[in-house]
C-alpha cells in the first residue's frame, strides 16, 4: 500500500501540469453550483444560470491581470536592483554582526533577501502560468457544470458532504481573505511601500494557507521596506500586517466558521509541504480542502475509517464517541 501510494504521488507531480488546472476548474465548478442551483430553483434554466456564473467568473478573474500584471512586470525589472540593495544592506550591518561572533555569510546561511525575493518571483510566475491556462479552466468548469448531477449536492452522500464541505470552506475563505487583502493593501499604501495592490494580492491569496500563509505573504513587502525605508517603517509594516492577520485569522474567521477546520494542525502542515511538493504553489492554495476531502472519503469506508481517525482532531473524535454512545443508548434523543 506504502509503495502503490508513493508510485501515485509521484506520477501526480510528473502530470501536474495538467492535474492543476482540472483540480482548479474542478474546486470553482463545485463552488459555483450553489448560485447555479440557487437561480434553477427560482424558474432560471440551466443554460442562463450557467452563463450568469461564468459572466460573474469573468468579471472577477478580469480584475487579477488589471491589479497586478504592471505590477508584476515592473517587480521583475527591478529585481537586480533590489539584489543590489540587499548585498549593501548586508555590508552595512557586517560590523554590528561581527560583534556578536558572526559575519555577513553565516547571516546569509540563514536568510537571504536576494534569495526570497526570488522565490516571490518564482510563486508570481508560477500564477502566471495559471493565467496562462486560464480559457481551459473556463472550459473546463462550464463541462463540468453542464453535466454535474444534482443529486451531487446532497448531503447525505460522501460527495455531497464533500461539496458542502469545500463551498462552506471557499466561501468563508474567500470573503476573509478578500478583506484581509484590501486592508493590507491600504496599509501599504498608507507606508508609501511599493507594489501595494500586488502585496495586497499576494495576501488574499496566501490568505487560502493556513497558519504560515500570511507569514509568507508578509515577506517581500518587509524586505522591501527594510531595503528602502529603514528599520522603523519596517516595524511600522509589521505591527500592520500582525493586527489585520491575527485579528481576522483568529478572531473574525472562527466566528463565521463556527468550528476547526476538521483536521489536526500537523496534518495541515503535512498537507501543504506535501501537496506543495506534488502541484507547485497552487497545491499549497488547494492543501486543505484536498485534505479534509480525502478525510470525507476516508470516513465512509471502514476499512480507511482509522486513517480519517488520524486527520480528525481529538475534540471532534470524543464527541463522535459521546455520540455514538448516545445512539446507542437512546437512539430518538441523540438524534434530536
Amino acid at each position: 500500500m506504502l509503495a502503490a501510494i508513493i508510485l501515485v504521488m509521484g506520477g501526480m507531480k510528473a502530470a501536474s501540469g495538467l492535474l492543476v488546472p482540472a483540480l482548479l476548474a474542478l474546486f470553482i465548478a463545485i463552488v459555483c453550483t450553489e448560485p447555479m442551483y440557487w437561480m434553477m430553483e427560482r424558474g432560471i434554466p440551466k443554460w442562463v444560470a450557467i452563463l450568469i456564473v461564468l459572466i460573474g467568473l469573468l468579471g472577477l478573474s478580469s480584475l487579477v491581470p488589471l491589479v497586478i500584471t504592471g505590477s508584476y512586470l515592473q517587480f521583475t525589472e527591478e529585481l537586480p536592483l533590489y539584489q543590489k540593495r540587499a548585498d549593501v544592506l548586508f555590508e552595512q550591518s557586517s560590523a554590528w554582526i561581527q560583534d556578536y561572533g558572526y559575519d555577513s555569510d553565516s547571516l546569509r546561511a540563514i536568510f537571504d533577501p536576494a534569495a526570497a525575493l526570488g522565490y516571490v518571483q518564482v510563486v508570481l510566475a508560477a500564477l502566471g502560468g495559471i493565467l496562462s491556462r486560464y480559457f481551459l479552466i473556463m472550459l473546463l468548469v462550464i463541462f463540468i457544470l453542464v453535466d454535474v448531477p444534482r443529486s451531487l449536492n446532497d448531503g447525505n452522500h460522501t460527495f455531497g458532504q464533500v461539496i458542502r464541505t469545500v463551498q462552506r470552506y471557499f466561501a468563508i475563505k474567500f470573503f476573509t481573505s478578500l478583506l484581509t487583502g484590501g486592508m493590507i493593501a491600504a496599509w501599504l499604501m498608507i507606508l508609501d511601500v511599493q507594489y501595494p495592490l500586488l502585496w495586497g494580492f499576494l495576501a488574499f491569496l496566501f490568505n487560502f494557507v493556513p497558519n504560515i500563509g500570511s507569514v509568507l505573504a508578509a515577506i517581500p513587502a518587509i524586505i522591501l521596506t527594510l531595503l528602502f525605508d529603514g528599520y522603523m517603517a519596517t516595524l511600522l509594516l509589521m505591527v500592520g500586517y500582525g493586527v489585520i492577520n491575527v485579528g481576522i485569522s483568529n478572531g473574525l474567521e472562527p466566528r463565521i466558521m463556527g468550528q476547526q477546520l476538521g483536521l489536526r494542525f500537523v496534518w495541515i502542515f503535512v498537507s501543504l509541504i506535501l501537496w506543495g511538493w506534488i502541484l507547485g504553489p497552487v497545491g499549497m492554495l488547494l492543501a486543505v480542502p484536498l485534505t479534509m476531502t480525502l478525510r470525507i472519503i476516508f470516513e465512509s469506508h471502514p476499512g480507511t475509517l482509522w486513517m480519517a481517525d488520524i486527520l480528525t482532531p481529538e475534540h471532534l473524535l470524543e464527541a463522535k464517541r459521546e455520540l455514538a454512545q448516545e445512539l446507542a443508548q437512546d437512539p430518538e434523543q441523540a438524534i434530536k
